[in-house]
């Protein structure tokens, strides 16, 4: 197992998607919007689903592919619309997390999380 996926599994039951949304819609205005309907104990699923599935495409897997691309359609701007510069916050909002939660996570091991997400989060941002 990548030290990412420990990582994961280590924070993974310790409110991580709850935190994270605090973190998210204090970011930015502009996220709070996109969220202003939205059911957060369904959210905080998808979220989950959508974070292992990141992993999942950075390992070569493919369910990760698969699902990368179904990410990719729903966060375009024909559905979501969700602009690409949204997921620099995204994942800096996650890194705060990771930081609080994780009590392994050190600098080495943030360039890993970001290094793990960025190739899928490049899917994504494609499909715009």
């Amino acid at each position: 197992m990548t030290a990412v996926r420990e990582s994961f599994q280590r924070v993974h039951d310790k409110g991580l998607a709850h935190r994270f949304y605090e973190l998210l819609l204090d970011a930015d205005p502009r996220i709070k919007l996109l969220f202003q309907k939205t059911d957060f104990t369904r959210q905080k699923e998808l979220f989950m689903h959508g974070l292992l599935m990141l992993l999942e495409y950075d390992e070569g897997r493919e369910t990760g592919k698969m699902a990368l691309h179904r990410l990719g359609e729903l966060h375009s701007r024909k559905k979501m619309n969700i602009a690409p510069e949204m997921f620099a916050i995204w994942v800096n909002c996650l890194m705060k997390t990771l930081t609080e939660l994780d009590p392994e996570f050190s600098p080495e091991l943030e360039t890993q999380w970001r290094h793990a997400l960025q190739k899928g989060i490049a899917v994504i941002i494609k499909m715009y």
